[in-house]
């Protein structure tokens, strides 16, 4: 397999980068781990942000239930003291 980088000069810092990134001297390896690289870390951030949407939809709910028991609370005390 052959990759071709035209304008490689426009790229320079950004595959330096990636050279230092992945610990590869070779320009082409450090693309190609580079992209699996990316795959993995697009990955974990699909999970992530489930994770965070389920730790949001928790504390909703928990939210939720204080407010009805400081509701009911408030609403005691207000029954007992008439």
């Amino acid at each position: 397999m052959a990759i071709t980088i035209r304008d490689i000069d426009k790229h320079y810092f950004m595959i330096e980068d990636l050279k230092s990134l992945t610990n590869s001297n070779v320009t082409t390896k450090a693309l190609i781990k580079g992209g699996y690289m990316a795959v993995e870390l697009g990955k974990q951030y699909e999970e992530e942000k489930e994770k965070r949407h389920q730790a949001e939809a928790e504390l909703a709910a928990l939210k939720a239930t204080i407010n009805q028991y400081l509701n009911s609370k408030q609403a005691l005390v207000e029954a007992i003291n008439k």
